[in-house]
């Protein structure tokens, strides 16, 4: 069984991680070969870029193993670029999963953990050079 785990954060993009959450669902919860779970730093609600409160599956401490983990972008990665806890977990959790991914900003994370350095990446337009 594969566990696919979201990255959730406050300011994070509702569509960044809740495209992917119903695709992946759809591949695998449906079928009984897979869970998808949404995980943040603390757990409980988080205020998402547009206003979408979401509740965390799980914290950073009670998270299950993972296969896959995705890092979604908005503008709340601008602040957690500089979160060591964020930023140690992920790359703690990253090294044990099959893949690691993000979408658009969710690059920038994924950069200072360590995933992309040395790798061509990319990420929206305006954060390409950083």
């Amino acid at each position: 069984m594969i566990t696919i785990g979201m990255l959730i954060f406050d300011d994070a993009e509702e569509l960044d991680f809740v495209g992917p959450w119903e695709v992946f669902a759809g591949l695998y919860s449906t079928t009984g070969e897979g869970r998808v779970v949404t995980i943040s730093e603390r757990g409980g609600v988080l205020r998402c870029a547009k206003g979408l409160r979401v509740t965390a599956d799980h914290s950073f401490a009670d998270a299950p193993a993972l296969d896959v983990v995705l890092v979604p972008g908005g503008q709340g990665t601008r602040r957690e670029v500089s979160n060591p806890a964020l930023i140690d977990w992920l790359r703690k959790v990253g090294a044990q999963c099959r893949w690691v991914t993000s979408v658009c900003t969710g690059a920038l994370l994924l950069h200072e953990a360590g995933f992309a350095k040395g790798k061509r990446v990319t990420t929206h337009w305006a954060f390409v050079e950083q």
